[in-house]
């Protein structure tokens, strides 16, 4: 081939470089002949590239396409400079020089990584995956260390693995280099971008698991689970079983452990493993069988062995009985008799104060360090001597209590929080911004709590019946306002996170069962666990009323207790005042997202959603029967909100409206109601009460006044009639009132509403009949629109006609707009029309003033 000389007038020197292209297929690159000519060094093409080869004036850099074959060996076999195309290319992109490379060099996808191998038992294998390394731009080591940045490995095993995965280096698979050598000619692509990332070992990778000891739906569940993480299943017993998961509650396996193969595992094994995004060691989870006595088979038992294993037995469960007694209740009076203990579990009648509570959660009590370590035991206090007072009881219940509810609080903060604001093996569980929002003030909570249980600890160790719980309580009662309404508002977001993560994110479903297996939680779920701080005020409310009743009115403390009973109370009030402001807000979201056409300035700080009405217009703009804000018949939504009144109309069918497949890309979905009118409740004058009659049912109206006061001379007046049953129409008018008068500043929201006969606002029969009609008139109007587009009458004058038409009917309408004002009024020959309409605006004229002058009508 013919040497291809470049732009570049620098005279040749030993050291100087030039690019060789070689074979057809790179020569003819266009794209890669204008980006190494951009590099400033001479650019030459050969079919061979071997008579450059001894050519000792140039460092030559030879271009091949492909890594392998006769000219690419006997290039290697020179020792020469080899490199691909995409390196020629970047370096031209990015206005670097050409990469020194001893090795072969393709592309840079592997820059920068440093590569260890294990597991792999072929040569031949291995070296293929190393070159490919090398090809990319990768180092390899032999040896793990920490400049390891990705293992590759075969096998979930050995010592490589495990220091990997405690390190938390990023373990691959063998296809994560294949993959990445076939996207070797794609710009920009790297082999650690998030898409590479699905060719990480999964935790059961050539793993064959089995399950003992599970429920059907706990099993299938699991077995889904295992194939989600890269491993198989087969049932108990098969040979082409590794691991067998057993369940906590079985203590004796059915059969004899003669496969040492297989590794028997307990069930946090396989929840840690996919926490961990890694298969967990086994040794630290092996399932030990219980061991039971085995009796001796020649020796029968005698009576008298009988009567002596029995005594003893009976003692062991009495000695048991008795440190049971200590531990749940230090300082209860002993126990009389049986009956007593469904009394003691709940002086209050709460359920919560009764419920179970894990042992290992009432631990501490220091006050020096609020958050020590559960293997710290207080030290149990002497029992009394004396038998306690009723409000003794109580008291100790309500410590009790909080002994219980502060342990729960340490467990969600001990077990569940902090280990999710670590950075475990395999990167964080869950991003910070869902762990704030699961916990929240939970932190708060707890140390407000800490601090009542431990001046509560304080108090019973010097028990005297001047002491006062009431004043415990007020001094905690602010720090308790601060630390509950946060948390208890936003509960449903809380759970409703949970329900996301543990749907979403396997290894947080694998973090909830690892937890959830811990003898701390006793078996609860997080989500059942912080359900708690909703449940404590109301149960210390009425443990605190209990108490109450239980001191005498003369003491001290009866005063306090109220007091205290007061700002419990006040502070639930506060906290269900802020959940109502928020699904006040949460509501307003909803409405005005559902609202095609909605004013921006709707949405706004000091506005609040109150009610809804659905109802049906049955004004007759057209016939001098008040106005409409859609049609007579027409389906509209009022949302009343604290000042003003959203007027839309409901839509029939909410289903997405797709285009043609020639048309291109689908609609966006429809909205349920589009917006018509924003009416101030300010503008309202009147709400008419129509009294209820054969014909009439459920009906009312608006009377509203001109929107620009001058321009309009009479008020518009709008009817509807309540659709279904779910509205009373009592209560709906009553709210309404309520709102205009507080928004008017009135004292006296009745005068708003006025009591009306049908006939006098001329409603008929007819009137009410128009769901038939409507529908009939609806489907006419859309099959004409139909026709008249298939046909294309677009020349005839029937514009004019309907613009003359309503110009005639608004003209003769008695309530009027201003735009109608300026309507052409009847001439010449329509007198008798004209005298018609100023008789009936004469009448409505009225109707209206009687209205507005004389005082509401008293219902007979």
């Amino acid at each position: 081939m013919a040497e291809y000389e470049s732009n570049s007038t620098t005279d040749p020197t030993p050291v100087d470089v030039r690019i060789c292209l070689v074979g057809e297929v790179t020569s003819n690159n266009t794209t890669l002949l204008e980006a190494a000519q951009t590099l400033g060094v001479d650019v030459i093409c050969s079919d061979t590239g071997r008579e450059y080869i001894d050519d000792d004036n140039y460092e030559t850099i030879f271009v091949l396409d492909k890594f392998e074959g006769i000219l690419y060996d006997t290039l290697h076999q020179m020792d020469c400079r080899i490199m691909g195309p995409p390196v020629i290319i970047k370096c031209a992109h990015s206005n670097e020089e050409l990469p020194y490379n001893s090795r072969p060099l393709y592309c840079t996808m592997m820059t920068n990584l440093i590569i260890c191998f294990t597991g792999f038992r072929k040569k031949e294998e291995i070296t293929r995956l190393v070159n490919l390394v090398h090809h990319m731009g990768g180092s390899i080591r032999k040896d793990f260390s920490t400049r390891v940045t990705h293992l590759v490995a075969n096998a979930t095993s050995g010592t490589k693995y495990r220091t990997a995965v405690n390190l938390g280096t990023p373990v691959m698979t063998e296809k994560w280099v294949t993959e990445s050598w076939m996207r070797r000619d794609e710009q920009n692509a790297t082999a650690v971008e998030e898409t590479m990332m699905q060719y990480k070992m999964m935790p059961f990778f050539c793993y064959c698991l089995s399950f003992l000891g599970f429920s059907e739906e706990e099993k299938s569940h699991m077995e889904e689970v295992t194939e989600m993480q890269g491993g198989t299943f087969a049932p108990v017993g098969s040979s082409l079983c590794t691991h067998l998961v057993v369940d906590n509650s079985v203590k004796e396996l059915p059969f004899e452990d003669s496969n040492s193969t297989v590794h028997i595992v307990k069930l946090e094994w396989f929840w840690g493993s996919i926490q961990m995004a890694a298969a967990a060691d086994e040794s630290m989870y092996v399932f030990k069988q219980s061991v039971s006595p085995i009796h001796g088979v020649g020796t029968p038992m005698t009576p008298s062995s009988r009567s002596r294993k029995r005594r003893r037995l009976r003692e062991s469960i009495a000695a048991l009985s008795k440190d049971s007694e200590q531990i749940d209740s230090p300082y209860l009076p002993p126990r009389k008799r049986r009956s007593s203990e469904i009394g003691m579990l709940s002086i209050s009648g709460s359920f919560l104060d009764a419920t179970q509570t894990p042992d290992t959660s009432v631990v501490l009590s220091s006050k020096d360090d609020a958050r020590q370590s559960d293997d710290m035991k207080p030290e149990s206090p002497v029992m009394p001597t004396k038998i306690l007072s009723k409000r003794q009881q109580v008291i100790m219940e309500l410590l009790q209590t909080e002994n219980n509810y502060v342990g729960i609080l340490h467990t969600i903060i001990k077990v569940f929080k902090e280990p999710l604001e670590e950075n475990p093996a395999g990167g964080p569980i869950l991003a910070a911004e869902d762990i704030k929002i699961i916990f929240g003030k939970i932190a708060d909570i707890y140390d407000v709590h800490v601090k009542l249980r431990d001046d509560l600890s304080e108090m019973m160790a010097d028990y005297s019946e001047e002491k006062s719980v009431g004043e415990i309580i007020l001094r905690h009662s602010d720090d308790l306002m601060k630390a509950y309404p946060p948390f208890v508002n936003y509960f449903e977001m809380t759970k409703e996170t949970i329900q996301r993560c543990d749907r979403q994110k396997p290894r947080f479903h694998a973090f909830l069962k690892m937890c959830q297996c811990k003898p701390e939680c006793g078996r609860q779920t997080l989500a059942e666990l912080l359900i708690r701080p909703v449940q404590r005020l109301p149960s210390m409310i009425l443990l605190l009323q209990d108490l109450l009743k239980r001191t005498d009115s003369c003491s001290q403390d009866h005063q306090q207790l109220e007091k205290a009973v007061g700002a419990l109370k006040e502070v639930t009030a506060h906290i269900n005042e802020d959940k109502r402001k928020t699904e006040g807000h949460t509501t307003m979201f909803d409405i005005i997202n559902d609202i095609d056409g909605v004013p921006a300035h709707l949405l706004s700080s000091h506005r609040s959603f109150v009610m809804r009405c659905d109802t049906i217009e049955i004004g007759n703009r057209e016939a001098g029967k008040g106005d409409n804000f859609s049609e007579q018949g027409g389906c509209v939504t009022l949302f009343l909100f604290n000042d003003s009144l959203e007027v839309c109309k409901r839509r029939g069918k909410l289903v997405n409206a797709y285009k043609s497949p020639a048309a291109g890309t689908a609609k966006p979905p429809q909205k349920g109601f589009k917006h018509l009118h924003l009416l101030q409740l300010s503008h309202i004058r009147k709400v008419l009460d129509i009294t209820e009659t054969e014909d009439c049912h459920n009906a009312f109206a608006l009377l509203v006044k001109p929107a620009l006061v001058g321009l309009e001379e009479t008020d518009k007046l709008y009817m509807f009639m309540i659709a279904g049953e779910e509205h009373n129409k009592i209560q709906w008018l009553r709210t309404l009132c309520k709102y205009m008068a507080n928004t008017t500043c009135k004292a006296d929201a009745e005068n708003f509403l006025t009591k009306i006969e049908p006939q006098e606002l001329e409603i008929s029969k007819s009137d009410f009949d128009i769901g038939k009609i409507g529908r009939a008139m609806r489907v006419a109007r859309k099959a004409s629109k139909k026709v008249g587009r298939t046909f294309s009458f677009k020349k005839t004058p029937r514009r004019l006609v309907q613009r003359a038409k309503s110009v005639m009917s608004t003209s003769m309408s008695p309530l009027a707009s201003n735009n109608s004002m300026q309507a052409v009024t009847p001439q010449g020959g329509d007198a008798l029309g004209a005298r018609l309409a100023s008789s009936t605006s004469l009448k409505y004229a009225y109707l209206v003033s009687e209205l507005l002058l004389s005082p509401r009508k008293k219902k007979k």
